[in-house]
């Protein structure tokens, strides 16, 4: 049986670190190394995609940081009344905002949870402005957890994830014609850095193709959500 980048059956998504096995470290580890890079962050909206995302810190000045996740929980209802923060309920595949409208994408890990992660960066290359970041990370599969389907920390709470190797995703993304600017994997402890549990990408969408000839990706439009009205002017009104 061929493999399959869609998965046949929809996926449980989890909403907040503290579902996940060593979830708050994960949470810590992203949140310093991605600091180091959203200063290079300019313009006026930063995207959020899911609850992982959603609490990944961010405290520099950006007039406009949106959250976006498929359901919602007290813990994103808090984040969402920080200061120039808005949420969205909306499904990650069909993103409720115009082509070239937000100026940075993260996602963290949310690909390992994915039915369909290839519409997902599709989304994401529709949303964002030409050389408009995207922070990705995911679950190393060269780990301790090539063996592991299920990530949870309570019985009730069991997600089923994903192993995508880097090499993989970095192919679909320059398929996009993003340029990778960096790939690195983030330690827990003094370990082999190539078995670490988390690896991270910094991709830029580019103006232009990276080839003269560039493989054509076929990307059919599905029908978006509006955004509510409360963030119709803040989104759409650039």
């Amino acid at each position: 049986m061929l493999w399959s980048a869609k998965y046949p059956k929809e996926i449980a998504l989890p909403s907040s670190w503290q579902q996940l096995n060593n979830g708050e470290q994960y949470c810590n580890l992203l949140t310093q190394y991605f600091s180091a890079w959203f200063p290079k962050i300019l313009g006026y909206h930063f995207l959020k995609l899911g609850g992982l995302s959603a609490e990944i810190a961010y405290d520099l000045f950006l007039p406009h940081q949106i959250i976006l996740s498929p359901e919602i929980t007290d813990t994103l209802n808090k984040l969402s009344k920080q200061q120039n923060t808005s949420f969205i309920q909306a499904k990650l595949t069909e993103l409720p905002f115009l082509e070239s409208s937000i100026d940075a994408c993260l996602l963290t890990n949310i690909l390992n949870f994915s039915q369909d992660p290839h519409q997902i960066l599709r989304e994401v290359n529709r949303v964002l402005i030409d050389d408009g970041y995207l922070f990705l990370s995911l679950f190393n599969p060269i780990s301790p957890l090539l063996f592991k389907r299920y990530f949870h920390k309570k019985p009730h709470d069991r997600f089923l994830f994903r192993h995508y190797l880097l090499w993989r995703i970095i192919d679909w993304l320059e398929l996009l014609n993003f340029e990778i600017l960096e790939c690195k994997p983030l330690l827990q402890s003094q370990k082999i850095s190539c078995f670490s549990h988390l690896v991270t990408i910094v991709a830029r969408k580019q103006t232009y193709p990276l080839t003269l000839n560039p493989q054509k990706i076929c990307f059919h439009k599905q029908p978006l959500f509006e955004p509510a009205n409360a963030f119709r002017e803040s989104i759409l009104g650039k």
